[in-house]
């Protein structure tokens, strides 16, 4: 490695997008190198990927650690002005590993964010979060935008964990961050992941989902450090982001699988029945403000369509499905995962009630669920489904409600705007005094329940975070605290009954859950 080089460490290298993101740099204009840590329980790094450590070996430095390690932070971050953390533990396989999912979403964060603190707050700390911090989307609230409440799907562990690990680093004091909220990603290891676990039967058909592709997520991190490199960011930093596609990457959970199995000879309705999938409790919402980030890094290259394409070319093997009737395909392919224990038809079969409970409202709400999808509504079938997923119709009366005057300036609001802020999410701000655009550092607040709380203005209202004490999932309880907190209410009952505390999913039938503070 030259030490001409600009060094970005660079976490989760062996991943869907942290691969994409090192061909990405290795092939920038800038001279860059890169240094990764490869998790040393990883027993095999794809093929993708070790054809990039051959092809650029003298650019990157790898060595094998444990960001859940405090030393090996450190080392990673030696000589590096930019840290790229797409570490992630993602489902399915955090369905199956909450604790290995807490050690690598949340306490590899933590350690990263201190290594940079304790190294002199020099380091750039490009953090890639998720949507899957917004929970749960569906009629009349299909579009977001930062600010809107964080509310952890129930029982999921990923984003449990990337929520206590994006709230530490808003609140860590960093002189240079940057938290990117990404999208549902379309990789090229979708098949393999998804024909192997009952995670597929989590999407619902009629969720809404604003895609990005592997590759433009790639891009979009070498514009991100080159772009910066050339002074061209300005007003960008110490922000939150929602990374998204844009208008030709919306759809919907059935459009994507229909998408997917197409590439077999036959849409998704030839090889599921809507009853198979979940009716809730997943995540996915078209952006209003993902453009926003588009501006300032032009990374959108790929649709959709795009995506499917390149799959098709990928897997032409797949094309083989059309000599197989449909039925046997789903038999063979889908229905074998009924017996996962992340397959809604396990929960079902094995009185998993939490879980049904949370995935369905309930045995009685899973049974009203047609088998037939001529009984089915389809969100993408609908007349004005086109107009609906365009931000030019969009009825901004169904834009969520963030508590204070959002036509100001963020750093013109005052003490009041804080003030109602706090009233609308049932608490106060207990501040002796603000100084109007001072939003990175912490103030006093007070919770309905009474919890004393420091706290950023930013991460509040922009952040969509609350107390700490009991608006993070303790497992999951935002059905208690939508009764009482209408930030939180004018999503929830979307699609939950206002009779709902859905802190009581973990049953002991349910004996796998594990949950750390």
């Amino acid at each position: 490695m030259k030490n001409m080089c600009k060094i970005v460490a660079l976490t989760g290298a062996t991943g869907a997008m942290g691969g994409e993101v090192l061909l990405s740099l290795m092939r920038s204009d800038k001279q860059i190198s890169v240094r990764c840590i490869i998790y040393e329980a990883k027993k095999t790094i794809p093929k993708f990927v070790r054809k990039i450590f051959k092809k650029y070996r003298e650019r990157i430095f790898a060595f094998k650690g444990d960001i859940a390690r405090y030393e090996d932070c450190v080392k990673l971050l030696d000589g590096a002005e930019y840290l790229i953390n797409c570490a992630s533990i993602i489902p399915p396989k955090s369905d199956h590993n909450p604790q290995g999912t807490y050690l690598s979403n949340y306490i590899g964060t933590k350690n990263l964010v201190d290594a940079v603190i304790a190294g002199g707050n020099k380091v750039a700390f490009v953090h890639i979060a998720t949507v899957a911090l917004y929970g749960n989307r569906s009629m009349p609230h299909i579009w977001g935008r930062v600010g809107d409440p964080i509310i952890s799907s129930d029982y999921d562990s990923y984003s449990l964990y990337k929520l206590k690990a994006e709230r530490y680093l808003l609140e860590s004091g960093l002189k240079k961050f940057v938290s990117l909220r990404q999208t549902g990603i379309l990789h090229k290891y979708m098949f393999a992941n998804n024909l192997k676990d009952g995670l597929m039967f989590h999407t619902p058909w009629n969720c809404v989902l604003e895609w990005v592709t592997d590759v433009d997520s790639g891009i979009l991190c070498k514009n991100l450090i080159e772009r910066d490199l050339d002074e061209r960011l300005d007003g960008f930093w110490n922000r939150v982001y929602n990374i998204g596609g844009g208008q030709s990457c919306r759809a919907t959970g059935f459009e994507t699988m229909d998408a997917g199995f197409a590439l077999m000879g036959s849409g998704a309705k030839k090889f599921f029945k809507p009853n198979w999938n979940a009716a809730r409790n997943f995540h996915g919402v078209w952006y209003t403000d993902s453009d926003e980030l588009e501006a300032y890094l032009e990374f959108r290259h790929e649709s959709f369509s795009d995506f499917w394409k390149r799959m098709g070319k990928k897997y032409p093997y797949f094309k083989l499905g059309k000599l197989v009737p449909a039925p046997i395909i789903s038999q063979l392919a889908i229905k074998r995962l009924f017996k996962n224990t992340n397959s809604p038809a396990y929960w079902i079969k094995h009185g998993k009630q939490g879980r049904v409970k949370a995935f369905f409202g309930g045995m009685d709400e899973y049974k009203k669920i047609p088998s037939d999808w001529k009984k089915y509504r389809l969100l993408c079938e609908s007349e004005d489904y086109e107009k609906l997923k365009d931000k030019a119709f969009l009825n901004k009366e169904t834009l969520l409600n963030h508590g204070y005057d959002e036509s100001k300036p963020l750093e013109e609001l005052n003490i009041d705007d804080l003030q109602s802020a706090a009233k609308f999410r049932g608490g106060e701000c207990i501040a002796e005094e603000y100084e109007a655009g001072n939003l990175h550092k912490k103030i006093a607040w007070r919770c309905g329940d009474g919890h004393e709380f420091l706290s950023t203005p930013y991460t509040v209202l922009k952040g969509g975070y609350w107390c700490p004490h009991c608006s993070e999932p303790k497992p999951w309880r935002y059905g208690a605290l939508a009764k009482k907190i209408p930030f939180y209410a004018q999503l929830y009952y979307d699609t939950h009954g206002k009779d709902e505390e859905n802190d009581v999913y973990p049953t002991p039938d349910d004996d796998e859950t594990f949950i750390l503070n």
